[in-house]
């Protein structure tokens, strides 16, 4: 049994990083596609060429961040590296939560370290060679203080009250992991923008003048009621584009970046909070959530699984059953059911875009949700011409041109 556990956790570790890359160079391969017509004037000549590059060298770089992550953990399994983390937890604590606690902060430590210098080397080389890098090494530094504390604080409690419910719920784990996972999720969503982002940008209400009348005439028009638009000073750390919604009821959120508004006319800024709108009244909130709640249920099924057998830690060397071990090899086994369920989520997300599109061509017009879709592949350097497997797996929103060619056929 043991051996077939390890074939089977290897199998899924090399043939994900596989199908990972081949996915990536079927992506890859397409960049020299022909343009559609649609979004032939997104890019100039040059500005095209200036696209190819990063495109290039950002999918290099992520392939060799891919390959180093996967022989780096083959390597802390293979050497019984996650053994010496069990035993360094336990000889310097006698709690077992604790030990469990510490055990995971050590394989999060790694994981950490490594990232910092693939974010390094992303923003400072790359999106500074192409000119969208606004991040210094002060804000840089202080992003991963807060960003490593916070893993520690949420990412610790949420451990440690899995181990609480494991402990003490017997066979009813399933039911309460289950339950509380989905409560934590709800909160976050309502706290995200009025607590989370604040730690990292700064919130400022849109100013009275041009644009806040625009947003608020249009909103009156649709019956929907605007009780926080917020801009966010996006502009410290990149020149890139967005804007989204967050929370539902009271607690509904839009959020503008300050470049956004930089960027855009006022009439392509509506169109966006239009889209932006049309999410919240197609209930798409309330979906994802739902959708995560489901997805949970699979996740904690699997833990279960992995945890309750005591072949899948000792047959990488451990003397039974190790709930952070379990943790780890869990999400290992979940590749193939995050790919199916990948699949699926991304195509009720695309949905979503096209739905949220259409409300704002209905109730707005074509023509600055056309032009804003534009103006956001062009500041965002986005991919005009992905591969279609790769949109399918990967891609949450449709390509630029597939969703300019759906909003052409809206008779308004």
């Amino acid at each position: 049994m043991e051996l077939i556990i390890l074939l089977v956790v290897y199998t899924f570790i090399i043939g994900g990083f596989l199908f990972d890359t081949w996915l990536t160079y079927l992506n890859y391969s397409n960049r020299n596609a022909p343009i559609p017509e649609e979004v032939k004037d997104v890019h100039d000549q040059e500005d095209y060429k200036k696209w190819l590059e990063y495109t290039m060298e950002k999918n290099r770089f992520a392939m060799v961040v891919k390959t180093i992550n996967v022989i780096i953990f083959v390597s802390l399994l293979s050497l019984g590296i996650f053994v010496w983390f069990k035993d360094l937890s336990e000889s310097l604590f006698s709690n077992y939560r604790l030990q469990i606690l510490w055990f995971m902060f050590l394989y999060y430590l790694v994981s950490f370290v490594l990232g910092i210098f693939v974010s390094y080397y992303n923003t400072f080389k790359i999106e500074e060679k192409f000119g969208f890098n606004k991040t210094t090494i002060k804000t840089f530094v202080l992003d991963k203080i807060k960003g490593f504390i916070i893993a520690i604080i949420l990412g610790g409690g949420l451990i440690y009250l899995l181990l609480v419910i494991n402990s003490n719920a017997g066979n009813l784990f399933f039911l309460y992991a289950w339950l509380s996972l989905v409560a934590i999720i709800f909160i976050v969503n309502i706290l995200y923008v009025p607590v989370f982002v604040p730690l990292f940008n700064k919130l400022t209400p849109l100013e009275e003048g041009e644009l806040s009348k625009a947003i608020h005439e249009f909103a009156n028009s649709v019956g929907y009621e605007v009780a926080k638009i917020s801009v966010m000073d996006a502009s410290r750390r990149s020149t890139k584009l967005n804007a989204f919604f967050s929370g539902f009821g009271k607690f509904k959120n839009i959020v503008l970046y300050d470049t956004l508004i930089e960027k855009m006319s006022t009439e392509e800024i509506v169109a966006v909070l239009a889209h932006e709108i049309g999410h919240n009244k197609f209930k798409h909130v309330w979906f994802n959530l739902a959708e995560t709640a489901i997805q949970f249920l699979i996740y904690i099924g699997v833990f279960v699984m992995v945890l309750n057998n005591n072949d899948f830690s000792t047959a990488f060397g451990f003397n039974t059953s190790h709930f952070g071990f379990s943790i780890i090899l869990f999400v290992i086994l979940l590749e193939p059911v995050n790919i199916l369920f990948g699949m699926f989520s991304m195509t009720f997300s695309r949905k979503h875009e096209y739905q949220a599109d259409a409300y704002a061509a209905n109730n707005l017009k074509k023509e600055p949700m056309v032009t804003a879709l534009k103006v956001l592949s062009r500041a965002n350097y986005s991919n005009l011409t992905p591969h279609p497997l790769y949109v399918k797996m990967y891609y949450s929103h449709p390509p630029t041109v597939d969703r300019i060619r759906a909003i052409n056929k809206i008779e308004t």
